[in-house]
């Protein structure tokens, strides 16, 4: 059950309650259903700004900016939808409100990690790391918030984006809007990227392909490590069935050869056998350290979030963290005055330089002899096991990372 009161989005789930702290009027309080956004829009209106995109990157904008008076409308077509993704929020992005209640999301107690032929389970159950929610829950929830606040939703696809003299003409399925302001938060292969930088090449971006197992309920999360390709596999539990994709670089493997690796662990894994799946795939920005000096945020009128930003970690391309963290960053540089630098430097000084330490250690972490002492020392190691569950939740941050496995005294980890 997800509801809104006050001062938060609120999550309830299972046993716990998770939120985002997001600024909400005093009046407010809104029982959410998937599709009751209360959409209206008129072609006449000028927005401040337009937010391509209203996953978490977008709504979030959206939301902080509606907030404080601005006219702002979200364009996408594509709620409420069901994303391909794992679905785990961390701890860093969710803040625990509560001890009872449940609804959507299922708090994972257990990570199962696998490489090199060994199995480790680490117990999480009361560490307070990881939730995994449906997306269409999740993100409705957050377009629902940013509606309320004022913004309003134009449930269409932009196909053009032009700006001229000062202001952004944003063509869609329906009709044609302007704005001040452009905000792409429409994905890695958006329109937004595409005309105001440049695409991702495909060695910037991975692959991930696996299927929804429908019918699978468990508390547990499995991490497996893979060689070839270089990548890693992921079971994610949502409510009623399971995400289990497989991910790796683009220009080092193919759909089919992640298609291939997820089928082969789900027909080992007991609890979804004989079950239905659904397959799917799409790309995920995967930058490396230099790519990332050359990433440019913001620029004249416009500003890039979340996925279309490049800002996922290299290593778990996890970006639902980043997708929030960069709408509220976008949100409160747009009342400064320059936005485009305030942002920027925001994403450069903070986000930027946490990405870049991930992707600094991502060559040697799935090399072979790596992941086969990182199991070892899973094993055997509470203190290594205590940084994994902190990597998880995400209270580990990448920039203290080496001093505090040179704490744990695993120095073979070191010198990989």
């Amino acid at each position: 059950m997800l509801l809104i009161q006050h001062s938060a989005i609120r999550i309830q789930q299972w046993h716990s309650a998770y939120s985002i702290n997001l600024p909400m009027p005093d009046h407010a309080a809104l029982r959410l259903r998937h599709s009751s956004f209360g959409i209206q829009h008129s072609p006449s209106i000028h927005y401040d700004v337009v937010v391509v995109g209203a996953g978490p990157a977008g709504a979030m904008a959206a939301m902080g900016l509606a907030g404080r008076g601005a006219r702002v409308a979200m364009v996408d077509g594509s709620h409420p939808r069901e994303k391909p993704c794992g679905g785990g929020v961390t701890r860093r992005a969710l803040q625990l409100i509560d001890e009872d209640g449940e609804g959507d999301g299922v708090a994972i107690t257990d990570a199962v990690f696998e490489a090199a032929g060994r199995q480790v389970r680490v117990p999480l159950r009361g560490r307070e790391a990881l939730v995994v929610f449906p997306r269409r829950t999740f993100d409705s929830a957050l377009v629902a918030a940013a509606v309320r606040h004022g913004a309003t939703l134009v449930p269409a696809r932009a196909t053009h984006v032009q700006r001229t003299g000062g202001t952004w003409t944003i063509e869609t399925q329906h009709g044609v809007l302007h704005a001040d302001w452009l905000l792409g938060a429409d994905g890695p292969s958006g329109i937004v990227r595409k005309q105001v930088h440049a695409p991702f090449a495909r060695r910037q971006l991975s692959i991930a392909a696996g299927a929804f197992v429908d019918g699978v309920r468990t508390s547990e999360i499995a991490v497996a490590l893979l060689d070839r390709p270089r990548g890693y596999l992921w079971s994610f539990p949502r409510p009623d069935h399971l995400a289990v994709g497989a991910c790796a670089q683009a220009d080092e493997c193919t759909p089919a050869a992640l298609h291939a690796a997820a089928a082969r662990w789900l027909d080992a894994y007991a609890p979804a056998a004989n079950r239905p799946r659904r397959t799917y795939a799409w790309p995920i920005p995967s930058l490396s350290a230099g790519d990332f000096d050359a990433e440019r945020p913001a620029g004249e009128g416009w500003m890039l979030l979340g996925d279309a930003a490049g800002l996922v970690d290299p290593i778990t391309r996890e970006g639902i963290y980043f997708a929030l963290r960069s709408g509220a960053a976008a949100s409160a540089a747009l009342a400064a005055r320059h936005p485009a630098r305030e942002y920027e430097g925001a994403i450069r000084d903070t986000v930027h330089d946490e990405l870049r330490r991930a992707a600094w250690i991502k060559d040697a972490f799935f090399r072979p002899r790596f992941t086969a002492l990182l199991m070892h020392a899973l094993d055997r190691s509470a203190p290594i096991r205590d940084v994994m569950i902190d990597l998880i939740a995400g209270r580990q941050s990448y920039r203290g990372l080496k001093r505090r496995l040179l704490g744990t005294l695993e120095v073979g980890l070191m010198r990989t």
